[in-house]
């Protein structure tokens, strides 16, 4: 079966469902937040020319500049996990659009000139590059294999670390492999929401550095268990290693404390995992920025670099 990339709206994820007035709060912000006139000469020499003296990549400034980014100014800024987000401008092309809360980077000074923090903007337009792309160019992230393998054992390592934190499950190497190749397989389903399942199992297999034999036995234990849900595939390592105590909500909250508030939607939504991972390697302290060196390494760097030098707009 041949993999036909789909873009799944943060909508339809099930921690955005239980995030209470996400929908509400980035309507409102689409609607009613003011909106910061790019096309100023105080804005050009105040802002754009910082991101050109940073030497980011050179499509940054145009996504800054782009129609279809909006720089916003709610009355109160937008909760971490949403700062940057793709969705339809209803207010004015009713196109897919990037929103930016710049509310608390960018301040406009009485002389109509401006204060930029120069290195979360840029983070925060890779982050609108990672929503813009998901949902215009359909396998923007799935189509290189080398890409695909980097994501999958970020996401793993991540993922593995927080069962690991809550279950000790290391003591035996046998199930860290495991963990391993089941977060493997549900990050492929899930977040890049692959269907070729011999590529899944050989993805899976690669990332978890096992043989043939020992994902034989993995897809054996795992045959009828959730791995293409987030609820489910929690479900199934509580059962699969006995983790009689284990819940989403532990999940979560573990997740949260380990990697940073911010990233909880990653758990599920492909451009906030690679938000994520972007925000680590660009060094701007959002999130928890150390633990998540420490737990990536070398993948870090590789993953960050293609992420921001190979894979552009």
């Amino acid at each position: 079966m041949s993999d036909k990339p789909v873009a799944t709206p943060i909508s339809q994820c099930y921690l955005y469902s239980k995030m209470n007035g996400y929908t509400k709060v980035m309507a409102n912000a689409i609607l009613n937040a003011k909106r910061i006139d790019r096309n100023t000469t105080e804005f050009a020499e105040d802002v754009g020319l910082e991101i050109k003296r940073s030497k980011a990549p050179i499509y940054l400034l145009k996504i800054l500049n782009s129609k279809n980014t909006h720089l916003l100014q709610p009355e109160n800024p937008l909760p971490k996990p949403i700062r940057v987000f793709a969705a339809k401008d209803i207010k004015g092309n009713k196109k897919i659009n990037a929103f930016i809360d710049i509310s608390s980077i960018i301040v406009e000074t009485n002389n109509n000139r401006y204060k930029v923090n120069t290195s979360v903007l840029i983070a925060y337009l890779l982050s609108a590059k990672h929503n813009m792309m998901y949902y215009g160019i359909p396998g923007a992230f799935s189509s290189k294999s080398q890409l695909v393998l980097l994501e999958t054992r970020a996401f793993a390592k991540l993922f593995t670390h927080v069962i690991d934190y809550l279950g000790n499950i290391s003591v035996i190497p046998e199930n860290r492999e495991k963990m391993m190749y089941l977060s493997a397989e549900y990050f492929l389903y899930n977040h890049l929401k692959l269907t070729d399942e011999d590529r899944i199992h050989e993805i899976a297999m690669r990332v978890a550095d096992i043989n043939e034999s020992q994902q034989n036995v993995f897809n054996i234990v795992s045959e009828g268990k959730d791995l293409k849900t987030l609820p489910g595939f929690v479900d199934t390592v509580k059962e699969l290693f006995k983790m009689n105590k284990l819940t989403l909500s532990l999940v979560i909250e573990k997740w949260m404390f380990l990697y940073g508030a911010a990233t909880v939607l990653s758990l599920e939504f492909l451009p906030s995992f690679l938000t994520m991972i972007t925000d680590a390697y660009s060094g701007v302290y959002l999130n928890n920025q150390k633990s998540i060196e420490k737990i990536l390494a070398k993948d870090l760097v590789e993953l960050g670099k293609m992420l921001i030098y190979d894979i552009t707009v």
